[in-house]
């Protein structure tokens, strides 16, 4: 699938896990077939992978995300980061415990890879872990080659992965988003709802936090893509 197919596909897809398929599908055509995506927004934790489900039970019931260096070191990061078992001797840093989350990644196949965070801000942070089955020559390869390309197609799906926002919000609180949606403002959202204006300012702001918006423009744009 070419790139323009891909940002076409998803441009007016809103079902998560529709797009998690598309978004994945896409990513093992480009030699990234052990995908880890990962979004942290206001305490709120999701994660989806293609590493399969004896991976995550035994992350699951060893604990192992208590030590993933992924959302420690490569979601922190300013830059992206190589990882996978092949670069697990650059990390020095990394300490046994750490080290046993890539190699149990390792044992399905997980050998080289890097991170593309999409979205870090006051809320959280959301990024990707793209890693492979092919070695670090490879990865390094492609890497260099279509890393930018990469980093803008993923950007087009950030804060759309979650399962929909829009489920955790208030029968209220869907209400002043849907008359925000038509065009109007707080003191017209009020009256419609027979509501004071900071009630309505209350429910929006509950809104935004919930999509994991910063601004009510950009609220407004999620729950359209979500609702």
């Amino acid at each position: 699938m070419r790139t323009e197919d891909f940002l076409d596909r998803i441009a007016t897809q809103t079902d998560p896990d529709l797009l998690w398929s598309v978004a994945t599908d896409w990513l093992s055509a480009r030699g990234f077939d052990k995908v880890l995506h990962l979004s942290i927004a206001n305490g709120h934790v999701t994660t989806r992978t293609t590493l399969g489900a004896a991976f995550e039970r035994h992350y699951r019931d060893e604990g192992l995300a208590r030590h993933d260096p992924f959302p420690k070191y490569c979601l922190a990061a300013t830059g992206s980061v190589s990882t996978g078992i092949d670069y697990m001797r650059d990390h020095h840093y990394l300490v046994p415990d750490e080290r046993k989350v890539i190699w149990a990644a390792a044992d399905v196949e997980f050998r080289a890879g890097f991170s593309l965070v999409v979205r870090r801000d006051s809320l959280g942070c959301e990024g990707w872990n793209l890693g492979s089955s092919l070695n670090r020559v490879e990865v390094d390869r492609i890497r260099q080659d279509k890393s930018v390309e990469l980093r803008l197609a993923l950007m087009a799906l950030r804060g759309r992965l979650q399962n929909a926002a829009t489920a955790r919000l208030t029968k209220r609180e869907r209400q002043v988003m849907d008359l925000l949606a038509e065009g109007l403002r707080t003191k017209a959202i009020a009256g419609e709802l027979g509501i004071a204006e900071v009630t309505v300012e209350l429910h929006m702001k509950n809104a935004r936090t919930k999509l994991g918006a910063l601004t009510r423009d950009q609220a407004l744009m999620l729950y359209r893509i979500t609702g």
